[in-house]
């Protein structure tokens, strides 16, 4: 294929130059450290997860036998700008130039993936170029502009991050940060590597370029990492922007207008489904595990179709142009979304197995595939070892091509073998297991089906969450053993672990309530979605046996010497975390709430309020299982209750304490009487626990739209006075207790008169906090504490007089014309 593709319009798109909307990855030289390698170079690419660990890394691209990880360095060009004209946006609009960073994350996504072109603002220099029609609007870039290149999969900013963690303490790390708005740490001046360009001219794919960073102006830079700090690196390398430069190869891995005028078609790095007929899919069983006997693939339809374990992704095996138009006779390898392995075919002691392979043994040998559009051996042409320039041409449609699955090494046809299987209360059902077999069957033909964006996000966090905590479970499990000198425990990073956990909260964070609520419900519907993915994966169990090993690790007499007083206090802020990220998980989705519905797992969560430092989270739970889960409420007993109130007496006037309580009491609209008389029979009036010990009929604050202060060089006036006269008093119908009246003076900031429990609880009124001063007659209030000067509370025909002095800074009250000998 040349470098001229021919577009729709029958016009030439030239894709050897770059332009905003191409998907790249950049690459450098290093020195091989393998075993016998004799100091030969090695390529590798810029990498980064983007959830649990923020930094940059290098992923080995060179060896076709051990296959890279592209989707983490797939970049973004999403903005391009000459250094000039991004002077002049960063002074017009304070730093906030992100192209994309008010859109739903949807729309980001399918954004990405389609390719689309960015927004820029329209005070661009003359001299920015834009590419021609068949270009779409893409901006063409040039040496010497500032880019913007964002992540694909975690959609963060490649930027020069405030820390520094090399030996170079004039360096600064490299990660990815979300949103743009962090004014010029995310963009990136490109210069030419080489004498043949220069400054103004294009940029070509394969160019070798110097990145500098626009906030600090260093640049990013490849040096070695320090042996005591591989925890959780690669190669031994780390990405900084440092005074020394690295030439960094710019490979193309998918054309922006190419994706858009094909959008439709099967792209290499795309998640999907292998769909074979109309109701039946590839996946892997339930009980899925590494070991031979249960690493099986399998067909299966119902509820499969639409879980996470039933998604894959198609790797071209191939770096340049690694995101291009799959067509026939491409080899490629299938790799398994959530559990990271690699779809390959082995010798068996009789047979050719199909199994997940880990990527030590996936192979060229053993996982590279090739479609076909029939199984005529007249017809297969030879697999082409030379790389392919460019997207290549649209073949395989989603939803409407099917091809058959060939491996390219052992020429066998992915197939299928029925057999009949016994599974626990159901009975014997018909399996579908899938086999490689030299002829296989007419109908082994596949159709492929486009994952939703939110479903594909899903399942990478999936895997990468999985991986992180079987990786911390295994330490805990080295750590009780051989303690901290386990090699398993030495391989966990506590930072990730802490990252993680922190990253999924906010994954399941529930939307913004100033949102509109077309925008709340659809968050809604992607929330409800996350999480019925994780529960269908395991995950939340996985998160539960983790809490059980710390419960048990905490209880061990030489905890503190294992771990270390360096990360204790780490230690400590995993475990609350832990039970917050239960909480977010659950909160607002009846089916996860429900399996805590059962008295063993009642008891469990309440057993653990015991410990104090996990009780927030703990709290958090309970409240989402008793208020979506109302059966839970039936089997709520009085040890239960106590436990609940006894923290009011460790932790004090904690409002989700009383939530938790008040949520103990009702379930659908229905009294719990049982637990109403519990909780009055241990809440006894002679103690303070409750947040409110009298009953208030109507409790109302005012604050009019008057504004007085003190301001340097204003010609505002510096004693302030003003008069409310009580003109009527009307007590409430039926109520005990006579009406009540204060005045005074609140500060604009700080002042939240809110008489009411809940997320913004605050005072009830003027003088009950630390930001208004108040009179009642009687009494002079601040802070919620009065301070007796009259005799008698405010009544009809009162005249109280207020003043306010800024120059002396005093307040003063006045009764009826006489003046209060008592100030603030």
């Amino acid at each position: 294929m040349s470098e001229k593709e021919e577009s729709a319009g029958g016009e030439q798109d030239d894709v050897s130059f770059l332009r905003t909307g191409d998907i790249i990855c950049l690459t450098c030289l290093v020195t091989s450290q393998k075993e016998g390698a004799g100091g030969e170079s090695e390529r590798v690419c810029l990498a980064t997860e983007g959830f649990g660990n923020r930094m940059c890394t290098l992923e080995n691209v060179s060896d076709r036998d051990c296959p890279p990880d592209i989707s983490s360095c797939s970049l973004y060009i999403e903005n391009a700008l000459s250094v000039r004209a991004l002077q002049e946006m960063m002074s017009a609009d304070g730093g906030n130039i992100g192209g994309m960073s008010e859109l739903p994350l949807s729309h980001i996504i399918l954004h990405l993936i389609a390719g689309g072109g960015t927004t820029t603002a329209t005070n661009t220099s003359s001299n920015d170029a834009t590419t021609s029609k068949g270009g779409g609007g893409h901006k063409t870039l040039l040496y010497g502009h500032a880019v913007q290149l964002r992540h694909v999969q975690s959609l963060m900013y490649l930027a020069c991050l405030s820390s520094c963690s090399s030996n170079d303490k004039l360096a600064f790390d490299v990660g990815v940060q979300e949103g743009s708005e962090e004014g010029e740490s995310s963009w990136w001046t490109i210069h030419p590597a080489s004498k043949q360009r220069s400054e103004g001219e294009k940029v070509r794919a394969g160019d070798d370029v110097i990145l500098v960073s626009v906030a600090t102006e260093r640049y990013l830079h490849m040096t070695n990492v320090a042996e005591d700090a591989l925890i959780g690196g690669r190669l031994g390398y780390m990405v900084i922007a440092s005074f020394h430069q690295t030439l960094w190869n710019v490979t193309s891995l998918s054309s922006g207008s190419v994706r858009i005028r094909n959008m439709g078609h099967l792209f290499g790095n795309d998640v999907l489904r292998l769909f074979h007929g109309n109701d039946e899919c590839l996946t892997i069983p339930e009980n899925w595990s590494e070991y031979p006997l249960h690493n099986l693939i399998i067909y299966e339809g119902g509820p499969a179709v639409t879980q996470a374990r039933s998604l894959w992704r198609i790797e071209l095996i191939r770096t340049k142009w690694h995101g291009a138009l799959v067509g026939y006779e491409q080899p490629f390898r299938i790799r398994h979304i959530t559990t990271g392995r690699y779809l390959g075919v082995v010798e068996g002691m009789n047979e050719k197995l199909v199994q997940l392979l880990h990527r030590d043994r996936a192979t060229y040998q053993n996982s590279a595939f090739v479609l076909c559009p029939n199984k005529d051996p007249k017809k297969q042409m030879l697999v082409d070892e030379k790389e392919e320039e460019g997207m290549g041409q649209a073949t395989i449609r989603y939803g409407e091509t099917n091809a058959f699955i060939r491996h390219v090494e052992r020429e066998v046809w992915l197939t299928y073998q029925t057999s009949e299987v016994t599974r626990k209360g159901i009975g014997k059902v018909e399996e579908k297991k899938a086999i490689a077999h030299s002829e296989g069957h007419m109908d082994d033909c596949y159709t492929f089906f486009m994952a939703l964006s939110e479903e594909s996000m899903s399942a990478r966090v999936i895997r990468k969450c999985s991986a992180v905590l079987n990786r911390f479970l295994k330490g805990i499990e080295g750590l009780q053993t051989d303690g901290n000198e386990s090699r398993d425990w030495r391989r966990v990073d506590l930072n990730e672990v802490l990252m993680l956990m922190r990253d999924l909260i906010d994954y399941f964070a529930q939307p913004e309530e100033q949102l509109d609520f077309e925008s709340r419900q659809n968050r809604f519907r992607a929330l409800r979605s996350r999480q019925d993915l994780f529960q269908a994966e395991g995950v939340l169990n996985m998160i539960l046996e983790t809490i059980d090993k710390f419960s048990a690790m905490e209880a061990l007499p030489n905890f503190a010497s294992l771990i270390g007083i360096r990360n204790q206090l780490m230690w400590e802020e995993i475990s609350t975390y832990l039970y917050l990220l239960v909480a977010a998980m659950i909160k607002g989705n009846h089916s996860n709430c429900a399996q805590f519905a059962a008295l063993l797992r009642l008891d469990w969560l309440f057993g653990r309020l015991a410990n104090p430092q996990s009780a927030e989270g703990i709290l958090d739970v309970l409240y989402c299982v008793l208020t979506e889960s109302p059966e839970a409420l039936n089997m709520i007993n009085e040890g239960h209750i106590r436990s609940v109130i006894s923290l009011l007496e460790k932790v004090g006037r904690d409002p989700k304490v009383l939530d938790v309580l008040s949520s103990l009491c009702e379930g659908n609209g229905m009294a719990v009487r049982s637990s109403q008389n519990t909780i009055t029979d241990y809440l006894l009036p002679g103690k303070d626990l409750l947040l409110q010990t009298k009953m208030r009929d109507y409790v109302a604050s005012l604050i009019p739209n008057i504004l007085v202060g003190l301001v340097d060089g204003s010609s505002l006036f510096k004693r302030w006075y003003y008069e409310a006269e009580v003109e009527h008093v009307e007590a409430c119908e039926g109520a005990d207790e006579p009406p009540y009246l204060r005045v005074g003076w609140a500060n604009s900031v700080g002042f939240k008169p809110f008489p009411g429990p809940g997320d913004g609880w605050g005072c009830a009124g003027v003088g009950d906090d630390f930001c208004s001063y108040g009179f009642d007659g009687m009494n002079m209030y601040y802070g919620g504490k009065p301070r007796q000067v009259g005799h008698r509370l405010l009544r009809k025909g009162d005249v109280i007089g207020c003043l306010l002095d800024l120059i002396a800074s005093e307040i003063r009250f006045t009764l009826n014309g006489q003046a209060i000998y008592s100030l603030f």
